[in-house]
């Protein structure tokens, strides 16, 4: 039932303004949380990426992080997570991210940054925190999920990161 009212929710959403599947993945410029280091989304061509956008106040966000560090750590070279945090201040994700370390025991293993403008967000139409798109090795998204995922949900994301790869 979760599944139906989840799709239905997206195809709605889908009225509106926003990167839809099959269209191209938002460029961006944004900086490490640490602030030492500026990507952008060409940085990731000829990978599959899951680009999840999160904040250290959502719940959703915080029961999924998790599970994201369990994929990043058992995926290979072909995949990678980059972790939007659309928090104001980086602190605040940073901070977040630590406690979460000291649960699982091992630093975060995807890459991890810093959106205080929200232009993501904004520029995907995202309506809900978490939003995720999972993005192929030429840039174009192939699927859009609103809502957190548990570890069933990242079993089938895992069927449909192998099929891009």
């Amino acid at each position: 039932m979760k599944k139906l009212i989840m799709i239905a929710m997206v195809l709605s959403l889908q009225l509106f303004a926003g990167v839809s599947e099959g269209e191209k993945a938002v460029a961006f410029d944004l900086k490490t949380l640490e602030g030492s280091k500026s990507y952008q989304m060409d940085d990731f061509k000829g990978k599959v990426v899951l680009l999840n956008l999160w904040g250290s106040w959502c719940g959703g966000c915080k029961k999924e992080m998790p599970e994201f560090f369990k994929l990043q750590k058992e995926s290979d070279k072909g995949f990678e997570i980059v972790a939007v945090s659309i928090d104001n201040k980086a602190s605040e994700s940073e901070k977040f991210l630590h406690s979460l370390e000291g649960e699982v025991g091992y630093k975060t293993p995807f890459l991890t940054l810093h959106d205080p403008d929200k232009m993501l967000p904004k520029a995907y139409g995202a309506v809900a925190m978490p939003s995720s798109y999972l993005i192929d090795k030429e840039g174009v998204v192939r699927a859009v999920i609103v809502g957190s995922l548990d570890a069933d949900d990242i079993e089938e994301l895992k069927l449909e990161i192998n099929k891009l790869k």
